[in-house]
């Protein structure tokens, strides 16, 4: 499989919450476990914007500042979509409630479709 060029946070996350609709579950410091052995440690400290970086696998050493759009679907579930500053555009689901997160990465036209665990560190 091609490496997979996650600058998640997911992650990223990936501050995950509207801005309106900032969740306390969804801030803090949480590692995003994809299959395939990615680690991503997501910071969230407000609803504006999220960090990540790459701790484990292809991408390791990579790190960024996001700023997503974001939404709440329902109680402990986000959604979050950002274009990071090469291009590649990042769509995540994040379900607190079953500490998964899916992710889309469209990189020129190829697309990533990934999944894995989420394990809330702060």
């Amino acid at each position: 499989m091609k490496s997979l060029p996650l600058r998640i946070t997911a992650l990223l996350f990936s501050g995950l919450v509207c801005a309106a609709q900032a969740g306390e579950a969804y801030l803090g410091q949480f590692l995003f476990q994809y299959d395939g052995g990615s680690v991503y440690r997501v910071t969230v400290k407000d609803a504006k914007s999220m960090a990540w970086q790459c701790i484990q696998g292809d991408e390791k050493g990579a790190h960024g500042i996001e700023t997503p759009e974001r939404f709440t679907v329902a109680d402990k579930v986000y959604f979050a979509s950002w274009v990071e500053k090469t291009g590649i555009n990042v769509t995540q689901v994040i379900n607190l409630n079953t500490m998964k997160v899916y992710s889309t990465i469209i990189d020129g036209k190829e697309r990533y479709v990934i999944s894995g665990n989420i394990v809330r560190e702060k």
